[in-house]
């Protein structure tokens, strides 16, 4: 049954995008005065006949049928079409505390921040307290909120998931002798419902188990402690075995149960782990006939075939990096200088730093007009004169326009060494004109890396629909590299379509997206899920040396 509350804030929220999309505005007023009436009813709508109803302050018969609406569906006609026109990270931002209508339609109109992560950079950036109408109290507690949203979230990103998890096994490692984080986390998955955690002991130690973790009773069982860490909503779950299983519960919770269904010789991998007992994950695979497979793999997605063809160093990892070719500086929306990037690039051991601010119709994010361009382009000249050996490449993320252009003239697009084009804007597209949208700009011979292809956002806002195979057989065509941006907030393309990718020929550049030098961290959680594809050093693109980089883009250059 559909409580008041939940109707009030139906009813609040249709008034909120009526502002938001400047439609009706008495009206969008009027609504607001009446959820907060129908707040205060000590009488449930839901158990009122229309006449009663319509006796309330301010419900009138013009609001009858949508109150009666509510009640039926849990939603209405007008909410439905309102909620159609709203950017889904739009609507997150009204979430957060101390934003109202007309603030969100400020910032979403005029400065392109349609979702969290945008605003957060925003914030960090200070660009929201310099904002007309916000300043920097505002621009606090804008922060503050989006902390508060984070953490209350039941879904993790990785890297948020990875530190709760890496907290509470502290927390655990001094009262246990044999302790594992296993599932998600060692996995690599890019978001975590749950926080799991195995124990080599007896149940009755579960007594160790204190603040601030705290027990569920109605879901924990004898031999499995379930309930939360204080402050936060993911679950979290720590098993007990004998010791002697320790090893076998180990490597059956890192895993998908389709990894363990793989059968050979009749027998599935599954019954062979519960058949045996083994010291170590290796041995299993050894005695079941196969090369190891490292956790991250463990999808059930080919990779019993992939360890016959590959060996696990091949695989991608943080040291095969050579470069990062997706940052920003303060030209555009970053928080650094160019200079300040490029040596804390250097001072990471990789030997080139690729330039992306965002191009000239990104005005939000002060994107570079062609004369901010050159002045960018000379100062990246002088810094490589004193820099050598270490390079820094001349790069643009030009917005691909609604028609698939993008947004220089060729004589511009010349001056750079690669561009990467990404969608910013117009996010509603069909499955149809999204993808057209993206093989007219991959067709363009300027076009080198394909940037974060879907726009999606984890936990807030769903990619726009693309088809992948063409999107990824036109880049095959048109050798043009596809983006793994390695933002936790991103990690687009979906690593799932990697192995597409391959089978193609088409190469990966695991870009950080970095707009602060903290940034480049990043590329830990994108060759982590390029990894649960099997991506190879060999068709990394940022795992190519300075030398062979260059050679390249000089190569298929225009």
């Amino acid at each position: 049954m559909i409580t008041n509350s939940e109707i009030a804030d139906i009813i609040e929220l249709t008034g909120k995008l009526l502002i938001l999309h400047d439609m009706d505005a008495n009206r969008a007023k009027a609504f607001g005065a009446i959820s907060f009436n129908i707040d205060k009813l000590e009488t449930e709508l839901v158990e009122m006949t229309d006449e009663e109803i319509l006796k309330q302050r301010g419900l009138g018969k013009s609001l009858l049928a949508t109150i009666r609406q509510i009640i039926d569906s849990g939603t209405s006609p007008e909410l439905e079409d309102l909620i159609a026109q709203t950017p889904e990270g739009v609507l997150d931002m009204f979430r957060v505390k101390g934003l109202g209508a007309s603030k969100i339609k400020l910032l979403w109109q005029e400065q392109g921040i349609d979702n969290l992560n945008d605003l957060q950079i925003a914030c960090e950036s200070g660009k929201i307290a310099e904002t007309k109408g916000f300043g920097e109290k505002t621009q606090v507690k804008i922060l503050e909120s989006l902390a508060f949203i984070k953490k209350q979230s039941g879904k993790l990103k990785m890297n948020q998931a990875e530190e709760l998890s890496a907290a509470i096994e502290e927390l655990l490692i001094p009262k246990f002798d044999q302790l594992a984080v296993v599932g998600a986390i060692p996995r690599k998955l890019e978001t975590v419902d749950k926080l799991s955690f195995l124990v080599g002991a007896d149940f009755t130690a579960k007594t160790e188990i204190t603040e601030p973790l705290e027990e569920d009773m109605k879901l924990s069982s004898p031999y499995t402690w379930r309930g939360f860490v204080k402050g936060h909503k993911i679950p979290v779950e720590i098993s007990f075995v004998n010791n002697e299983k320790f090893s076998q519960e180990k490597l059956l919770r890192n895993g998908a149960r389709e990894h363990f269904n793989y059968v050979a010789d009749g027998q599935s991998f599954h019954h062979y782990v519960k058949s045996n007992i083994f010291d170590s994950s290796e041995a299993y695979y050894e005695g079941f006939g196969s090369k190891f497979i490292v956790p991250e793999m463990r999808e059930g997605l080919q990779e019993f075939d992939w360890v016959k063809e590959h060996s696990n160093d091949e695989l991608i990892s943080w040291e095969g990096l050579k470069g990062s070719l997706h940052n920003h500086s303060k030209y555009s929306d970053g928080k650094n200088t160019l200079q300040e990037m490029a040596e804390a690039c250097r001072d990471l051991g990789l030997e080139y730093f690729g330039i992306a601010d965002h191009s000239q119709t990104a005005a939000y994010a002060s994107g570079l007009t062609a004369g901010r361009v050159i002045q960018q382009q000379e100062e990246i000249d002088v810094l490589n004169s004193q820099m050598k050996p270490f390079k820094i490449l001349k790069g643009i993320e030009s917005d691909i326009l609604s028609d698939g252009s993008l947004d220089y003239e060729n004589d511009i697009l010349a001056t750079f060494d690669y561009v990467v084009a990404s969608v910013h804007a117009n996010l509603d597209m069909d499955l149809e004109k999204a993808t057209s949208r993206l093989l007219k700009a991959i067709e363009n011979p300027y076009t080198t890396i394909l940037g974060h292809p879907t726009g999606r956002l984890l936990l807030s806002r769903a990619g726009y629909p693309i088809d992948y195979k063409k999107v990824i057989d036109a880049c095959a065509a048109n050798q043009v590299v596809m983006e793994i941006n390695a933002s936790p907030y991103r990690l687009d393309i979906d690593w799932r379509w990697i192995p597409y990718c391959l089978e193609k020929g088409v190469m990966l550049s695991i870009n950080p997206d970095a707009h602060k030098i903290e940034g480049f961290q990043d590329m830990h959680y994108g060759v982590a899920v390029a990894r649960k594809a099997g991506l190879t050093k060999s068709m990394t693109f940022n795992a190519m040396p300075l030398s062979e980089i260059e050679a390249y883009l000089k190569k298929v250059k225009p």
